[in-house]
């Protein structure tokens, strides 16, 4: 890995030891170096400053753990060091990746905040939710796996190229390749297409997928079946999908990153490239897109919901056309 990237792993200790030391063997399986307090000793030696300092002078990205403890609060702060620490990472406009333990997991009661604490810790949970896309854990190997999926998603897509919405060219403007076809020759016919699509509201959609389906494959699971398989081989495996950070653009909610997948597979060597359209938001451009670092994709900041459309052309020729309505959910 060119950049050592350097984690801060933030978390309460007694109670995540195991959940802390499982993830942390995760992610320098991935070259990241990890910078968490118990590299340095025993965590209470360290003032909360120190640990500030770590986060905001000697890490690339923060990564929050949260149980049922909200954690120490040092003399003279209604805060915990815990929260002391994500609001350090936020002010140094760090990553965060944010996990939280299913508030239906069983838990040891000495482990379990209660009366004020409590309070404390359920308002700053109410935060993370509100700013974040949280993913929720049960266990230490299942945390450990979404962290490494989304610390080395992050890395291996860092140098792709981002689209900012404020900083295009005029309309009119190609930003697509050469002899890209009847797409890049004709803005307009993908305009229509997008505006023809994107005009329906979900629950029209939803009625119409729903006759549709009913009238061509009725309840036969089978029928169902058919219609599933058609639709792999149709696409060839190949589908669009996304993942969110909140967005360092102000006037913006969240970082987007949108990017083929292949069912049950990382290898997309059989395409060549794809080139993605947004719509007006981003002066009707079409953005191409080739392997990198084995993600193709873009990424791009919005402040709302939006379809995305792709298409996508293989090294034999062949072209397929996908879907994705961008939703913060």
């Amino acid at each position: 890995m060119a950049i050592p990237y350097r984690v801060f792993l933030s978390s309460t200790f007694k109670d995540l030891a195991d959940h802390r030391t499982t993830v942390q063997a995760a992610i320098r399986q991935l070259g990241i170096t990890d910078v968490s307090m118990e590299n340095f000793g025993a965590r209470n030696e360290y003032p909360a400053q120190e640990c500030i300092d770590i986060i905001k002078n000697k890490s690339e990205i923060f990564v929050g753990i949260y149980a049922f403890r909200y954690g120490f609060c040092p003399d003279g702060s209604a805060k915990s060091i815990l929260e002391m620490e994500y609001e350090a990472a936020s002010e140094a406009n760090l990553p965060r990746f944010i996990y939280i333990i299913d508030d239906n997991q069983p838990w040891p009661p000495l482990h379990t905040d209660q009366g004020e604490n409590a309070q404390k810790l359920r308002a700053f949970k109410d935060i993370l939710l509100k700013r974040h896309i949280c993913a929720w854990f049960t266990n230490q190997d299942q945390l450990a796996t979404k962290v490494v999926a989304d610390l080395g998603r992050y890395i291996a897509t860092k140098d792709i190229t981002y689209i900012d919405p404020y900083n295009l060219p005029s309309a009119g403007t190609s930003l697509a390749p050469d002899n890209v076809g009847d797409w890049g020759q004709k803005p307009s016919r993908l305009r229509g297409w997008f505006y023809s699509f994107s005009k329906y509201s979900r629950k029209k959609l939803r009625e119409y997928a729903k006759a549709y389906l009913q009238t061509s494959v009725g309840q036969d699971p089978q029928k169902w079946n058919q219609l599933l398989d058609s639709t792999m081989e149709e696409k060839r495996k190949i589908f669009l999908t996304h993942s969110l950070q909140p967005s360092s653009v102000l006037g913006q909610r969240f970082d987007v990153f949108i990017y083929l997948i292949k069912h049950q597979s990382e290898d997309l060597s059989e395409v060549l490239f794809a080139e993605f359209f947004m719509g007006p938001y981003w002066q009707n451009h079409i953005f191409k897109s080739t392997a990198h670092n084995g993600f193709i994709g873009i990424k791009t900041a919005a402040y709302g919901t939006f379809l995305c459309i792709c298409r996508v052309t293989f090294r034999d020729g062949s072209i397929i056309y996908l879907n994705r309505y961008i939703d913060f959910q």
